[in-house]
């Protein structure tokens, strides 16, 4: 497990998911949330784990220089972030892609950014209600797999719609032509926790909803 993570986007329903986790594994991590309030909340889903950390600062309103001081020390890098389309060009495209100048500047190497399903696919996208969160999705998930193809070990996870069920602890990949079902936000969480390690998933994006496939089976990011 790499040896301090930070999480952006710590306070969000995913986020919340992920640092139950990483707290009942007592695996070092920093939790970005935006107030004294949100960190909190923070403690109380760590059940007060000394493991988990929490540092204050706004992703959409920030430089390179203060999200490289947030970012040493640490080894892997959570990217869970949205504004729920209230600043989308400042958080979800402008704030993420500044995260990623940053972890080159202070040789962070592993990366983990979820996005959302298909965005990668104009013609899927443009078609739905949410196309200018989709843009930004988009573009973010270009320029990290173009400009820092080569500077950083990035995976790129693309649920289906998300809900707040129990976790089933599978998914399956999937592409345009497929039934598509919906994805818990739990297994998403567990997706990022076990693939934080995984060499197989550098470089790769996925799109995937809940299926069959063990999350926790090696075999399933062959």
């Amino acid at each position: 497990m790499a040896s301090n993570i930070i999480v952006f986007g710590a306070h969000g329903k995913v986020g919340q998911r992920l640092i139950a986790l990483l707290a009942k594994h007592k695996a070092n991590a920093t939790a970005v949330v935006r107030s004294d309030a949100q960190a909190e909340q923070i403690s109380k889903i760590a059940n007060g784990a000394a493991s988990i950390k929490t540092t204050q600062l706004d992703i959409g309103d920030t430089s390179v220089k203060s999200l490289s001081d947030k970012l040493t020390g640490h080894d892997a890098i959570v990217l869970t972030v949205g504004s729920a389309g209230k600043d989308l060009l400042k958080v979800d495209l402008d704030g993420v892609v500044k995260t990623f100048e940053a972890a080159v500047e202070t040789n962070i190497r592993r990366v983990i950014l979820v996005s959302a399903l298909f965005a990668e696919n104009h013609e899927v996208f443009e078609k739905l209600s949410l196309r200018n969160y989709y843009i930004a999705k988009h573009y973010a998930d270009r320029i990290l797999t173009t400009e820092f193809a080569s500077k950083l070990d990035y995976t790129i996870l693309k649920p289906s719609h998300l809900t707040d069920g129990e976790g089933t602890g599978k998914i399956d990949f999937v592409t345009p032509g497929d039934d598509i079902k919906a994805t818990e936000r739990q297994d998403v969480a567990q997706v990022i926790y076990s693939i934080l390690d995984n060499k197989n998933t550098f470089g790769k994006s996925y799109n995937f909803t809940n299926g069959e496939k063990a999350i926790d089976d090696e075999s399933t990011w062959a």
